[in-house]
This record gives structure tokens, C-alpha cells and sequence, in this order.
């Protein structure tokens, strides 16, 4: 498993337990700093999914660029 997997699954855990603690802190709890810490803790593994999302889509575009760029010089 290599770093990327390993810190999409530690943040998808971190996601689930997140929504855990929303419902938990809605039924139980009369709001307060509890709920915003669990809305906070989401918010940031959204955050952290998007930017991998996007490191992903760029390094897979810039290394279907460097081979078309290496086969039209071998053509010519």
C-alpha cells in the first residue's frame, strides 16, 4: 500500500467517524462546540479529498503529456 492509499483510507475513517460524531452530538448533546468540532473534522477531509483528487488528475495529465511529447519528436 503506498502513502497516497494509505492517506486516502486513514482520511475516509476519519470522514465516517466525523458523521458519527455529528449524529451522535445532534441526539445527545444540546449543540455546542462538540457538533462544530465534528462539522470541522468533515469539512477537513472533504478538504483533503478535493486537493488528492486533484494532485491525482494532475500527475496522471502530466505524464500522458510527457509520452505524446516524446512520440511526436520520435515521428519527425
Amino acid at each position: 500500500m503506498n502513502r497516497t492509499s494509505l492517506f486516502q483510507a486513514v482520511r475516509l475513517v476519519a470522514m465516517i467517524a466525523a458523521i458519527a460524531g455529528i449524529i451522535y452530538a445532534v441526539e445527545y448533546m444540546q449543540g455546542g462546540i462538540a457538533l462544530w468540532f465534528w462539522v470541522a473534522l468533515l469539512g477537513c477531509g472533504f478538504v483533503g479529498l478535493l486537493w488528492s483528487f486533484r494532485i491525482t488528475r494532475r500527475r496522471s495529465a502530466g505524464g500522458g503529456r510527457k509520452t505524446t511529447v516524446h512520440t511526436k519528436k520520435r515521428r519527425r
